[in-house]
């Protein structure tokens, strides 16, 4: 009775040993003694929540492994059903144990099986509610590693140890894992467990493919630039031990290692000469560059992190700064000395930013035309206009990086409206490798965004500068005098346009590029840099107000559908100065044309009052410097709210 009792112990054991669990329990009314009736049940107890545990590890390791395929869930679940396994080891060496003393006694008694294993059921119980709450809270990945971290931390000493063994082979992944991102830039995690994921830009249901770096290379048909943003952090596997900003470290780091694998471009200067490109092509910067020969010792590193009993979350953080660090210095190094950074960032400023005023100064005559020619086709070939501006400017070298393109849109039927074409400008810029993590697809899409609503302002100057010229000229040719509601209206306009520019160029832009430019001066690692670009652009971005709810870059004429008040109010200010501009200098002026300018002028002073009054409150709740001098200049002695007030008193 008592071997098959302990060979039911054994029913699921790896070698195939034992029978089936006890399941008519009317046997122990003919067979065993009443005093010994409930000693047979907890038995009985314990065999079932034994055959609880193994049979979730046979679902998941016995059966993939049989069948030699990839586990459906994951390798991290397959590793925990492993350390399980490793947990009932001793389990089957007491039942071993105990076969063999019941052979060799004589005097063996139930109730000395069941105290033997009695002392095995709280490891039982615990193995199984590790089970239970993986199944119901359906952790997968990442995830079930740190719930394994936190079931560590308790004072029972024999469910430390279990926890322990239970968590080595689930480690493993995670430690391959992270060790092969940070130093080669390398995942292959086919089910998503990582909390780093490859996320292919043209994927139409936002669903992950992670898979290895070196084949998505192959596969990539985008420019690296594009590639390596495809990288980003996978919150729902990011473990509970790891911070997000570790994460960023980790991140960043295995985009750095990305952007070295794929190499720099080396363009020989004289092409004619065969001996400096072959010097171009065998110069190709990759990985060694950035370890100088230490990669494998940093990969040790992180490897060694497997080795700990449990996870010592502060050692992990240590081992990833100082890779950090590292990596951050290199990049550092050369993005200043070899690429110099500085340049780079003096040309963004230039073209971006609007810096060099007398290209765009002729940038608009070109794209213009001559003071006659107001139509709709004067738009029609920016790019071409782009080009003869920097050839009359004499600057076509520096803008050799530079590209400008102008998409329409199809959905807006007034494709001749100032807003739908500048809105549809986008300057490219190819910069200098390895540059490629502080220009990332979003930041240059950023920097169009201020690069369009400059644009828009210096366009809308410009007209209004030629609404005087043409006036004047007309005034001295006929015989008659300066229309003093038009140049009024006029000199309100280009007063709002000039205060608007100058906020912008010198408030905004000049104070937070002289903050960037002083971080990349000061020769610090690269992370600093990149994150004083980030705030850089945050920054201008907020102050020029175009930051809101609604897709970035996108301009509503209306203002309507902005979710920034202010930033509405400046889209209608601008709509009054494209219409003030269109119709004083269209050759075909309407019928009523007086009582047009006389609406724009009301118009005017309404929205002026508007956007002066929601400054205040803004700048009330925020104290901003910069709008505290645009407010001075902008409604000095309260000229439009007190004309405005005086207005609506009437």
């Amino acid at each position: 009775m008592l071997q098959d009792l302990l060979l039911a112990c054994l029913s699921n054991c790896p070698n195939g040993q034992g029978i089936s669990a006890f399941t008519d329990t009317t046997v122990i009314e003919h067979f065993v003694h009443p005093c010994e009736r409930q000693i047979f049940m907890d038995i009985l107890k314990i065999i079932q929540v034994y055959h609880e545990v193994v049979q979730f590890t046979q679902s998941l390791g016995v059966q993939t492994s049989a069948q030699g395929e990839l586990p459906d869930h994951g390798f991290y679940m397959l590793n925990f059903a492993k350390g399980i396994e490793c947990v009932l080891e001793d389990y089957y060496a007491e039942i071993t144990r105990l076969q063999s003393y019941c052979t060799e006694s004589k005097r063996s008694s139930l109730s000395y099986v069941h105290d033997a294993l009695h002392v095995k059921m709280p490891v039982l119980v615990f193995l199984r509610n590790l089970i239970m709450e993986t199944k119901v809270r359906k952790l997968r990945g990442c995830s079930v590693l740190h719930n394994l971290h936190q079931q560590s931390e308790h004072g029972d000493i024999q469910l430390a140890r279990v926890i322990k063994k239970v968590m080595k082979p689930v480690k493993y992944p995670f430690f391959t894992s992270l060790a092969h991102w940070l130093s080669f830039g390398v995942i292959d995690d086919v089910h998503s467990e990582f909390f780093i994921k490859f996320t292919p830009t043209d994927s139409v249901d936002g669903s992950s493919c992670s898979k290895s770096a070196n084949s998505s290379v192959v596969s990539a048909d985008r420019t690296p630039e594009d590639y390596i943003w495809q990288y980003e952090i996978n919150l729902t596997q990011l473990p509970g031990f790891l911070s997000s900003i570790v994460a960023e470290k980790v991140l960043f780091v295995g985009q750095t290692v990305l952007v070295f694998k794929m190499g720099r471009v080396v363009k020989p200067k004289n092409k004619t000469d065969q001996l400096a490109v072959k010097l171009a092509e065998m110069s190709r910067d990759d990985i060694y560059e950035l370890w100088n020969g230490r990669e494998s010792e940093f990969f040790e590193m992180v490897k060694d992190l497997d080795n700990d009993e449990t996870i010592d979350v502060f050692r992990v953080e240590n081992v990833i700064n100082d890779i950090k660090k590292f990596v951050s210095m290199r990049l550092s190094e050369i993005a200043v000395n070899e690429v110099n950074i500085e340049r780079q960032m003096g040309l963004i400023k230039d073209f971006y930013l609007l810096g060099r005023g007398e290209f765009y100064l002729e940038f608009c005559n070109q794209m213009i035309g001559t003071m006659d020619s107001y139509c709709e086709e004067r738009f029609k070939n920016i790019t071409r206009s782009f080009e003869l501006a920097a050839t009359v400017m004499g600057i076509s070298d520096d803008l050799e990086n530079f590209s400008l393109s102008c998409q329409r849109s199809s959905s807006d039927p007034d494709e001749s409206c100032d807003f739908h074409v500048l809105q549809g400008l986008n300057l490219k810029y190819t910069y200098e490798w390895p540059l490629n993590l502080l220009f990332s697809p979003k930041a240059i899409e950023r920097y169009n965004i201020i690069f369009r609503f400059l644009l828009i302002i210096r366009t809308f100057q410009y007209e209004i500068q030629r609404v005087w010229a043409k006036q004047t000229w007309k005034a001295k040719r006929e015989p008659t005098a300066l229309n003093n509601k038009i140049i009024s209206l006029r000199n309100h306009l280009m007063f709002f346009l000039n205060n608007m520019q100058y906020y912008i160029q010198v408030d905004v832009l000049e104070s937070q590029f002289g903050i960037l430019m002083n971080v990349i001066k000061s020769k610090t690692d690269f992370e600093e840099i990149q994150r004083a670009h980030t705030v850089f652009l945050a920054n201008v971005l907020s102050q020029c107000f175009l930051l809101s709810d609604s897709k970035e870059g996108q301009m509503n004429i209306t203002g309507c559908q902005s979710q920034n008040p202010i930033y509405g109010t400046l889209l209608k200010l601008f709509s009054i100065c494209e219409k003030f501009a269109h119709m004083t200098q269209t050759k075909d002026p309407p019928d009523d044309f007086m009582g047009e300018i006389d609406r724009l002028n009301e118009r005017f002073g309404v929205q002026i009052a508007s956007l002066i009054q929601l400054l205040v409150d803004v700048k009330t709740a925020s104290c901003l410097g910069p709008l505290s001098q645009l407010l001075l200049r902008l409604d000095f002695n309260h000229w439009f709210s007190a004309n405005h007030n005086a207005s609506a008193s009437l």
